[in-house]
């Protein structure tokens, strides 16, 4: 299946509201470990009450923040389909990525290579876009971290970096989170990540889900 949407959501977020959004891809925000972590288990627990057969995702903190292994721990214990790891610099921390998700899987009984990696590039890693061609097997889409505004000029040349160094790796690009906007200037937003060769996006809004399937359906 094509995924088109990344929905990202709070451990709070209660899992009917979340499953009755549609999106291809649920993402469960780890960011707030541990303060989170009872809030994870209760989430995944009525989540797989819900879905038995669809995995979740897992935003992971930076590496730079300390707190990804125990992250990886949290998120491979609860069966992660995949991993979407934020503030990547370059295709190295993949690489460490990749060797802790093995670690983590092997601890927990289950064969290595069995979790996704996702990559969030920051600014570095959008300097350092080549560096993530070949550098994991696991790698399945690549995406970037927003902050700035939709039609200025570092929006594009981060947008079309990340676009064609997906491309030219073979993997799925995947655009940011877009800033807070009206629901036509979202879906303007949508069909221009898609002109650029995007296949899906990550959001953080309910709303945002149907719109998002609808434009990169087409």
């Amino acid at each position: 299946m094509k995924i088109r949407s990344w929905f990202i959501v709070d451990p709070s977020a209660k899992a009917a509201t979340v499953h009755s959004a549609g999106a291809d891809v649920t993402v469960l925000d780890l960011m707030d470990l541990p303060e989170s972590e009872n809030a994870v288990g209760d989430f995944c627990q009525a989540w797989a009450a819900l879905t038995p057969a669809a995995g979740l995702s897992f935003l992971l903190p930076a590496f730079s923040s300390a707190r990804t292994e125990a992250a990886i721990d949290l998120a491979i214990q609860h069966g992660a389909a995949s991993v979407v790891l934020s503030g990547v610099r370059n295709g190295a921390e993949v690489q460490r990525l990749d060797m802790t998700l093995r670690v983590a899987e092997i601890r927990a009984g289950l064969a290595p290579g069995k979790t996704r990696i996702v990559a969030l590039a920051n600014a570095s890693g959008i300097l350092a876009a080549s560096s993530f061609e070949r550098c994991s097997n696991r790698l399945a889409a690549l995406g970037w971290e927003g902050g700035y505004g939709p039609s200025s000029d570092t929006a594009r040349v981060a947008a079309g970096t990340i676009a064609l160094t997906a491309a030219a790796a073979g993997i799925t690009a995947v655009d940011a989170v877009s800033p807070a906007m009206d629901a036509a200037a979202f879906l303007a937003d949508c069909e221009r990540a898609r002109a650029n060769g995007f296949s899906g996006k990550l959001c953080r809004s309910l709303d945002q889900v149907a719109i998002i399937n609808r434009i990169f359906s087409v």
